[in-house]
């Protein structure tokens, strides 16, 4: 009986390894792939807010320099109407990168749209061939993404306010990984938006509380943990408090 248990976990070892290894595969064959894929995906969502004394619309229409739900540690301001945003470091496989993106945020007649101006992946180890090969595969695919996040204050049924939320990602990409994946792009991205979109506009409306009261506008410290399972519960569909998903309105990139 030991050597059987032995030997089913030398067993696992082996297929564990095995699937490390094809990971890797996919990634290095995406970086070769010379297919096109299109990008059209948008998902919209509100928040029921509290009525306080300043209102959701002056909120939504903040300036950029305003906004408080990013660690200011990792956002560059490039002028009144817009800021450059910093992901961190990530390791992931073989990867040592940090993603970036240069954002430009308009003001609306009733919010504000924050579009994606430029998206980077920067190599931490630019000596590393392997690495390189596939951060330059992703950034020429990164190049034709186009971004748009509207954010408007919108009234409910009773006339109480709700903010709404918006974001339209597209892109017709002819080189790098996003090419070879071909329509499963359109059904992992609207995956992704429904589970961290719901969760977002949680933090959107508890910083509205706190901008509308005067009060100190730090963000909670959540643990990660409880981020991941409120981002997961919202991809299963299971919706916080107050949020509702709403109907997408058509918008040019």
């Amino acid at each position: 009986a030991a050597g059987r248990g032995r030997a089913h976990r030398v067993a696992r070892r082996i297929a564990r390894a095995r699937a490390k290894s094809s990971d890797l595969k996919d990634i290095e064959r995406d970086v070769a792939n010379a297919g096109s894929a299109s990008l059209r995906v948008a998902r919209a969502f509100t928040v029921a807010v509290e009525r306080c004394p300043r209102s959701a619309r002056e909120y939504v229409a903040l300036p950029a320099k305003e906004y408080n739900l990013i660690d200011p540690s990792n956002v560059s301001r490039t002028d009144d109407t817009g800021f450059v945003v910093s992901a961190g470091r990530q390791k992931m496989l073989f990867l040592d990168v940090e993603p970036r993106g240069a954002v430009r945020v308009d003001a609306t007649a009733d919010g504000c749209e924050q579009q994606l101006v430029m998206a980077e992946i920067v190599n931490m180890k630019p000596e590393d061939a392997r690495s390189t090969s596939v951060v330059n595969a992703i950034n020429a695919s990164l190049k034709d993404l186009k971004l748009l996040n509207s954010v408007t204050c919108v009234q409910g049924p009773d006339g109480e306010e709700k903010i709404r939320v918006q974001i339209t990602v597209a892109g017709d990409f002819t080189e790098g990984i996003f090419a070879r994946a071909g329509g499963r792009l359109n059904t992992i991205l609207g995956w992704s938006l429904g589970a961290v979109l719901p969760w977002f506009l949680t933090q959107l409306a508890a910083d509205y509380g706190r901008w509308a009261k005067g009060e100190a506008r730090s963000a909670t410290n959540a643990s990660l943990t409880e981020v991941a399972a409120k981002i997961i519960a919202g991809s299963r569909g299971k919706l916080p408090a107050g949020v509702e998903e709403v109907e997408c309105e058509d918008v040019e990139l």
